[in-house]
């Protein structure tokens, strides 16, 4: 089990939460969900930056636990959080395996620098097999003839001596995934950009200037760069075959045990985005009818454009079978609760593609709350009597079912809930497999208070007269 702790850390007094293989997070605005979201993804997300930092170090022929590890940490966190100069004493601790003790903790030292402790997690093996890996990667640094070098450090050598190196990170961080992504709210921008200045944008900030670029960037807008170089890979898989649709791609690359998934995948992406997507030389569009009417994607509605990309990556993860990290902010933007359904359900079935997948949301909607509680009802419902199994797959699609097991909820903030609640709570019944159906009332409890209030005085008026 991963954990993640959080004491006086920007909104969050303190947070105790288990990060399961799907996590979901509601609250209020200002309430902390997102700062919660960006320290997951940066405990997350830490792996790639360790294997770049070893893999690149010509410097030493052992492991440097002050270059190759403090130092890339503390880069990261001032590039995610800003410097901890300006921030109060705080403690954060990500348990990458609760039950192994192996945890980063993280806080400030007297000289308010960021202090990083890693209980189990750097024994001296691991030590050991990082240090001989590197002295094998640099090996043809020390030659000066390319012949000489190729001779002595052929591609497969190259090839087997990472996967080696990914395979140590892997198990230090009790991680198989490979494609870790976060995607912030206002991902509609990335439909408005052209090609040419998408292209534009992240050359850029791979040129000479990356590092002052990436000072000056917030975390936001590193995030949402990321999200537009994948955006860019996407659309360039799309345009592969030409003239493009979903039904094309899997026809041409999909392989055939996966290929029934990715019809009905894309049936219901079409009723998400009420037509079928397509990309040529039109650019991105939407194609309405059978009668070929459609609309520029950059004209579509807002829910079609902030749902377009969640939908074409899920769509590529199944098509890649990628074992990957998503970190989605507010699916439900723009979206009808009937679309929320939907897409929450494809959400789901990605992570359920594959063992090592993950999903972690925020989210302000209680219907998001309310799809996630009949997704894991459907399958606590079979477990109690798998008779029903066919019955059950009829209302709610069985790729989609979610277990209790893998499944945690919170709620954040809770100042309009109850006085009597938690800044942090969970939300989610282990026993009953279900979310609190208290909790999932209150919202609407709260309105109709309201309305009961309007309507006794509305029945005073009545009587006055």
């Amino acid at each position: 089990m991963q954990k993640i702790i959080i004491e006086n850390f920007g909104p969050i007094e303190y947070a105790e939460i288990e990060v399961k293989k799907i996590l979901v997070l509601i609250g209020e605005q200002a309430s902390g969900k997102s700062t919660i979201a960006k320290l997951i993804y940066f405990f997350k997300s830490l792996k790639d930056d360790l294997f770049t930092q070893i893999y690149q170090d010509t410097n030493h022929s052992q492991l440097e636990p002050m270059s190759d590890i403090i130092n890339p940490i503390r880069k990261k966190f001032e590039s995610f959080f800003g410097s901890t100069k300006n921030l109060p004493d705080f403690k954060i601790e990500f348990y990458y395996s609760f039950e192994k003790n192996k945890v980063l903790r993280l806080s400030i030292d007297e000289n308010k620098r960021l202090k990083t402790h890693w209980g189990d997690l750097l024994d001296s093996s691991f030590k050991a097999s990082i240090s001989s890996l590197k002295r094998l990667l640099q090996e043809p640094l020390n030659s000066n003839s390319v012949s000489e070098q190729l001779q002595l450090f052929s591609t497969a050598e190259k090839i087997r001596y990472i996967e080696q190196l990914y395979r140590l990170l892997n198990e230090l961080f009790e991680s198989q995934q490979i494609d870790s992504l976060f995607i912030i709210a206002g991902r509609n921008v990335t439909v408005s950009y052209s090609d040419l200045f998408e292209k534009y944008l992240i050359q850029s900030s791979l040129g000479e200037n990356r590092r002052k670029t990436l000072q000056r960037q917030t975390i936001d807008e590193t995030l949402m760069l990321k999200f537009m170089e994948k955006i860019v890979r996407i659309k360039e898989t799309f345009r592969k075959i030409g003239d493009f649709s979903f039904e094309g791609l899997i026809d041409n690359y999909a392989r055939n045990e996966v290929k029934g998934k990715l019809y009905d995948i894309k049936n219901r992406i079409d009723k998400i985005l009420k037509g079928e997507y397509q990309i040529d030389h039109r650019g991105e569009i939407i194609v309405l009818n059978m009668e070929q009417e459609y609309v520029y994607l950059s004209n579509a509605s807002s829910g079609q454009q902030e749902s377009i990309r969640i939908l074409q990556d899920i769509f590529i993860n199944i098509l890649d079978d990628a074992k990957v990290l998503r970190i989605l902010e507010e699916p439900e933007a723009h979206l009808f609760p009937i679309a929320q359904k939907q897409l929450i359900e494809l959400l789901a079935l990605m992570v359920n593609h594959n063992d090592d997948n993950q999903l972690i949301i925020t989210t302000h909607s209680p219907y998001v709350l309310t799809v996630f509680n009949n997704l894991l009802f459907a399958n606590r419902v079979v477990e109690k009597n798998p008779s029903t199994e066919s019955e059950v797959a009829q209302i709610i699609p069985q790729d989609s079912w979610l277990s209790a097991k893998d499944f945690s909820a919170y709620s954040l903030g809770n100042q309009s809930v109850s006085q009597d609640t938690n800044y942090c709570e969970p939300i989610f019944n282990q026993e009953k497999g279900t979310i609190q159906q208290n909790y999932l009332d209150t919202v609407s409890e709260i309105l109709g208070g309201d309305f009961q209030a309007l309507y006794s005085i509305h029945a005073k008026t009545f009587k006055r007269k």
